[in-house]
C-alpha cells in the first residue's frame, strides 16, 4: 500500500493499439483499478506531445478532457515542446502556458523532445517555465537518436547546468538515464538499462538532491524502483535522507 496518495505520473487514452506497437496507454478504467488496489487517491496525467514519444502521443486537450470524466480521482499537466510556437529561439511560451493553467494544468510534462538539456530551445522553454511558475517533469534520454527525452551525459552536468541557473524552476527527474546515478561511475549504457542488484557506491543524484532545492525525484516508475531496490541499505538511506524530495 502506497503511503503518498497522490500519483504525480500517469498516463491514459481511451483508444489503444495494443495489436500494432509493444508500446500503448492504458485506459482511464485500467488506471484508476490499479489506484484502488494501491490505495492512491487520485494522479496527474500526463500528455505526450514529441515526435520522439513515438506512436504515444496524447495531447493536453486529451488528458484534460480524462480529467474533466473522472472529477476527484485526475488532475492534469499541459505537453510542450521547445519546437512548439515556431521552432525559434524567441518562442513565446507564455501565453500558452497561462491559458493552461487558468484550464487548470498544474505542471509541464513529461518533456521527451530529443534535445540537449542545455541547448537555447529548451533554455527558452524552461526560462519560461520558471517566470510563469510551472514545474517540469523531465524525461532524461544518454544520447541523441537513441529514444525519446531530453539529452544529457554521464554526470547530468546539463541537468545542473539549468537547476542553477533557474533556482525557481522546479524540475521532477525521471527516467532510467537519471536514476543511474544512484550510483557512482555511471556510463552511458548504465543509462539505457535496469541496473543489476548489488551493492553500491552513492552517486552524481545524492549530489544534486543535496545541493539543489529546486530538484525533486519521480520515483514512479520502474526507473526509480529497480534503482532504489539494487542495493536496499543505501536505498531506504536515500529515501529516508531526500523523502522530502520524493515525488511518486
Amino acid at each position: 500500500i502506497c503511503n503518498n496518495k497522490i500519483d504525480v505520473h500517469a498516463h491514459a487514452a481511451h483508444t489503444t493499439f495494443t495489436d500494432i506497437d509493444i508500446c500503448h496507454l492504458p485506459t482511464p478504467e485500467s488506471v484508476l483499478a490499479r489506484y484502488d488496489q494501491a490505495g492512491i487517491e487520485k494522479g496527474m496525467l500526463l500528455p505526450l506531445v514529441s515526435a520522439e514519444a513515438r506512436n504515444l502521443m496524447s495531447t493536453t486537450e486529451q488528458v484534460m478532457d480524462i480529467a474533466k470524466e473522472f472529477p476527484g480521482r485526475f488532475f492534469f499537466a499541459m505537453g510542450l515542446d521547445p519546437r512548439m510556437m515556431g521552432h525559434s529561439v524567441n518562442a513565446d511560451f507564455g501565453k500558452l502556458i497561462e491559458a493552461y493553467k487558468a484550464l487548470g494544468a498544474k505542471a509541464v510534462g513529461e518533456v521527451t523532445g530529443n534535445l540537449y538539456f542545455d541547448c537555447p530551445l529548451y533554455d527558452n522553454m524552461l526560462a519560461q517555465c520558471a517566470e510563469h511558475d510551472i514545474p517540469v517533469t523531465i524525461h532524461i534520454s544518454p544520447e541523441l537518436g537513441w529514444s525519446y527525452g531530453v539529452v544529457d551525459e554521464p554526470g547530468l552536468h546539463r541537468l545542473e547546468k539549468m537547476l542553477k541557473k533557474y533556482p525557481k524552476l522546479r524540475i521532477f527527474g525521471h527516467s532510467t538515464a537519471l536514476w543511474a546515478h544512484m550510483a557512482a561511475g555511471t556510463t552511458v549504457e548504465d543509462m539505457k538499462k535496469y541496473p543489476e542488484p548489488g551493492k553500491i557506491v552513492p552517486g552524481r543524484l545524492w549530489e544534486l538532491f543535496e545541493k539543489y532545492d529546486n530538484f525533486y525525484g519521480d520515483r514512479s516508475a520502474n526507473s526509480a524502483f529497480f534503482a532504489l531496490t539494487r542495493d536496499e541499505e543505501n536505498g531506504l538511506n536515500f529515501l529516508d535522507t531526500f523523502q522530502d524530495k520524493m515525488m511518486f
